[in-house]
């Protein structure tokens, strides 16, 4: 059953008028005999004489939280509300990709035709380049053809090859002066033709823009190159590699190595990959 635990009677009689009365505490201990003491104790706390005493308990410290369990305090505005995670920036699409090499270095040679006989020259050039009068057919009948066909293939007058001269004279001049000047010959004319440089371009657009101002050949002559974008990827990429992969008075003849007309040419370049065949002709 229960057990009772009863104050022990004191031993002795306890005198409380020889003791202190500032403070309970202090005044036990100054005035009064252990066995007195004992009995003071019976009779402050008589319920608790007995019971096992209370270990007092050994503090531990709380364990940490794991890593992932830690959380960084959420970033706080002027206003002390939790302000907006900052957007990671989008990646920027890839720039436009361009790397040519040239085939051929254009060469100049001189061709001479009879203008006093009656046969007709036999060549029909294309003005659309003020600059760069350009040949676009050589007939099969004329003096052209015979002299094409006592020549070299180096020396034969080809379509594409521009003029430059008329019996060493015309340099600076419109492509409409130097037809002129041959058609005013009265005498054997010496034609000073330029072969083109031929130029491959292999381009990756990755969806950036050109930049290219073309004009269509009527003459079947692909497309004149009249100008580039300052927008344009073609012009950066010219600048910041001090290269002139385009350039006005460029003509781009084919595409993947087809010679299409200057309409399909044109459609092509919207394409994001390709080969360009381009023909260029050296300044004055």
């Amino acid at each position: 059953g229960p057990q009772h635990f009863r104050a022990k009677p004191p031993s002795a009689a306890m005198d409380w008028s020889k003791c202190c009365a500032s403070s309970w505490s202090s005044s036990l201990a100054a005035c009064c005999t252990s066995d007195q003491r004992d009995a003071a104790d019976d009779a402050v706390s008589p319920s608790l004489k007995g019971l096992p005493q209370m270990q007092k308990p050994t503090a531990e410290p709380m364990p940490l939280p794991e890593e992932d369990e830690l959380q960084e305090p959420a970033a706080t505005s002027w206003f002390g509300a939790a302000s907006e995670p900052v957007p990671e920036p989008l990646p920027s699409p890839p720039e436009m990709q361009i790397s040519g090499s040239t085939s051929s270095i254009g060469v100049r040679y001189t061709a001479h035709v009879d203008s006093s006989k009656s046969q007709q020259i036999g060549v029909d050039f294309e003005v659309l380049d003020h600059q760069n009068c350009l040949v676009s057919m050589v007939k099969k009948e004329g003096q052209a053809a015979e002299w094409n066909a006592s020549r070299s293939p180096k020396e034969r007058i080809r379509r594409y090859d521009c003029l430059r001269l008329v019996n060493g004279e015309g340099k600076g001049s419109t492509s409409k002066e130097l037809i002129a000047m041959v058609s005013e010959s009265q005498a054997s004319a010496e034609l000073t033709l330029e072969r083109p440089t031929v130029i491959q371009l292999r381009v990756k657009r990755n969806g950036s823009k050109l930049g290219l101002a073309v004009a269509a050949s009527k003459s079947h002559l692909g497309l004149l190159v009249r100008g580039v974008d300052a927008n344009g990827s073609i012009l950066k990429l010219n600048e910041a590699q001090d290269v002139d992969y385009i350039a006005p008075g460029d003509r781009i003849v084919a595409i993947n190595g087809e010679q299409l007309s200057s309409q399909q040419l044109a459609k092509q370049l919207a394409a994001d990959e390709y080969e360009l065949t381009i023909f260029r002709y050296l300044p004055e």
